[in-house]
Order: C-alpha cells, then sequence, then structure tokens
C-alpha cells in the first residue's frame, strides 16, 4: 500500500490497511495482515461497532481481533453525531486525554477524524472474553459499586482541573442539553407523536415539570466541576473483561464533557438499575461513591452535597431519555431500552422529590 488513508469505511479496512495501523501503534513488526474478517458488535445507537479477524503470514504476530467503530450510517444518528460533536470528542479523548486517566478503559490502536467532523476511524483492542449485563434486566448493587469506583477515579482525576474546563471540545454536551432544555416543551408536545404509547402518561408529566424549571437547570447543570462521561449505563460497560483479568472496563467515550460528576452517578443508578433495587441501594452506593472521591483526593465536597447532588441531577436521566427517543435511529431494542429508561427515571426523579432540590438552588 503506497498511501495510507486514515479515515475510511468499514468495507474499506482491508488487510493491507490494517497492517499499517497496527504498524504505527507498535503492534505488528516484522509481520504482515494478509485476511481479514468483520461482524457487528455492540448496540451503541449513535456509532457502529465491528470485529475484526485478523491472519497473520506469521502465527500469532499480532492481536488475533480488533475492534473498530465508525459514524453510524443511519442518517438520523450519524447527523445527531455529527451536530452533537460527539463523533470529534470521542477521538479527541482518546488521542488527547485518555493516556493520562487512573481508568479502565480500552486501549485505542488508532483514533483519526476526517476533516467534515463526522467520519472516524477508532480501533481498539478488543476485550473479549467479557461480561456485559442486558441494561434492561439491569446490574446489581455490587456490579454498580465497581462501576462508581470508575467514575469517582475520573472525576477526582480530573477534579476543577482548569486546562480542561478551558478546552472547546469538552463543552459540546453542556451547550447540547442547554438547547434541548430551551426547547423541551416542544420535546415533550410532540413526543406522543412521535413515540406513541411508548410510556405512561404521568412520566411524561414528571418530565414536563421542568420546562418551568429551565433557567435553574441550565445554571446548575452548567456548573462546571470536572470530566463527565456523559452516558455511563449498563451498555457502556464490560465486565470481568480479558477473562476476568479486568474487573470493570467503561466503554462509549463520545459524550464526554466538562460538567458535573454526579450527573454520571444518578444516571448511572437511574438507567441502570431496576427500580426497587435502586432504592434499596442508592444512599449505600452515593456513599461509596463519595468515600471513593475523598479516597482520590477531593477535598471540600462532604457527603450531604454529594447526595443532594445525586437527587437533583436525576432529572438529567429523565430529559435525556424523553429527548433521546427522537434524536436516533429507532430499533426494536432501542423502543425497549427508552421505555424502560424513562420509566425507571421518572421513578428515581419522584423518589428523589429532584424538583423540589431544584426549586431550593
Amino acid at each position: 500500500m503506497n498511501s495510507f488513508e486514515p479515515v475510511v469505511p468499514v468495507e474499506a479496512v482491508t488487510a493491507e490497511w490494517l497492517t499499517t495501523a497496527l504498524r504505527q501503534a507498535g503492534r505488528l513488526e516484522g509481520a504482515k495482515v494478509v485476511d481479514v474478517s468483520y461482524q457487528t458488535c455492540g448496540t451503541g445507537q449513535l456509532g457502529d461497532s465491528y470485529r475484526f479477524t485478523l491472519t497473520y503470514d506469521k502465527p500469532s504476530a499480532g492481536p488475533a481481533t480488533v475492534v473498530g467503530k465508525f459514524a453510524s450510517k443511519d442518517p438520523t444518528s450519524r447527523e445527531f453525531g455529527t451536530r452533537s460533536g460527539f463523533y470529534r470528542s470521542e477521538i479527541g479523548f482518546y488521542r488527547e486525554i485518555a493516556p493520562n486517566l487512573p481508568v479502565s478503559i480500552p486501549k485505542a490502536l488508532h483514533a483519526s477524524l476526517a476533516s467534515n467532523n463526522t467520519d472516524f476511524v477508532l480501533l481498539m483492542e478488543d476485550l473479549a472474553p467479557a461480561r456485559q449485563v442486558d441494561q434492561l434486566l439491569g446490574c446489581s448493587a455490587d456490579e454498580s459499586a465497581r462501576v462508581l469506583e470508575q467514575a469517582a477515579a475520573l472525576h477526582a482525576a480530573t477534579w476543577h482541573d482548569s486546562r480542561l474546563a478551558s478546552q472547546d471540545w469538552l463543552q459540546g454536551p453542556v451547550g447540547i442539553f442547554t438547547q434541548v432544555t430551551d426547547n423541551f416543551a416542544d420535546v415533550v408536545k410532540t413526543f406522543p407523536e412521535l413515540c406513541a404509547d411508548l410510556v405512561p402518561e404521568q412520566d411524561l408529566v414528571e418530565a414536563a415539570r421542568l420546562v418551568d424549571h429551565a433557567d435553574a437547570w441550565k445554571r446548575t447543570f452548567s456548573d462546571p466541576q470536572c470530566l463527565w462521561h456523559m452516558d455511563l449505563r449498563a451498555d457502556n460497560v464490560l465486565f470481568d473483561a480479558h477473562g476476568g483479568s479486568r474487573p470493570v472496563v467503561i466503554l462509549d467515550w463520545q459524550g464526554l464533557g466538562f460538567g458535573r460528576g454526579t450527573i454520571d452517578v444518578a444516571y448511572w443508578m437511574g438507567t441502570s438499575m431496576a427500580v426497587e433495587n435502586r432504592r434499596a441501594h442508592e444512599r449505600d452506593l452515593v456513599a461509596h461513591y463519595h468515600e471513593a472521591l475523598v479516597g482520590h483526593g477531593v477535598k471540600d465536597y462532604d457527603a450531604a452535597r454529594c447526595w443532594d447532588d445525586y437527587r437533583l441531577h436525576a432529572i438529567h436521566g429523565l430529559q435525556v431519555g424523553v429527548f433521546g427517543v427522537g434524536a436516533v435511529k429507532r430499533t426494536p431494542r432501542g423502543d425497549q431500552m427508552w421505555k424502560l429508561w424513562i420509566e425507571r427515571t421518572a421513578a428515581q426523579v419522584r423518589d428523589l422529590e429532584s424538583f423540589g432540590v431544584l426549586a431550593r438552588v
């Protein structure tokens, strides 16, 4: 191959292309890829992921499999990925931030974004065999505790980091959801037309309460604190990866921003735990997260403030659920996920009296 194009569609990921990419990553020397096949993997809504199986001219010369992620082929998801800046953010994360974080994430072998800020290739180590919990079933308290330990490591390592706080490309999620909040009355109004009987009316009514608190929500939502994963839920987590050598691995960093850490905590428990399980364990889990933050060196942030922030930021998960249905491609599993998502987060917001907390901000 005389030239190497860093961003290509999945159909153009050939043996020659992979040979160059792996050599540049320092994962292949004195050998070449001679054959490659791929199949879809993952459940992503904004990106398309594939597992590539590689054959070399010398046995075991490089990784037997790698995972590649690309911009979605679905027009709705693709447009949102571009408009939100999420495609750009994930490549920026792996190129600029990931190497210095004390968080368990996949190692990137190749990360490149085209000039249109849409097409990209993210080639990563394959962490199989690994265990993934079906988000529709929900995670246990023990699994949640392990995930929140990783969240605390992410947040503490970047706590009030002025350099990251000033990065324009990390402002995307706050900007997107500021706009979503400004337009939320229309989102709620059109939801029944878009999704018919997807969720009970009482849950949509609960979400609609945000309209009357929009200004207060934007103020608290925009108050910067640390790196914020933004989509921390069961579909984006691997357990017992590499045959158990890595207990938890956090995936899908496309929504990364600089915002509020407890949004990740509330979002995880609202989307990824069954309602009764979340009710039984959320106080202990928030306390566990706070203890981990303090253990990593965070100061001047007490447990009571952390709990109130958790209660307040539960609103975000419900807002995302109502907005998200129309922002990405519709699939049968996706509709199941959004239905359960909204039911769970609406219950969470009611249980925690989140709008009462917001009214006092």
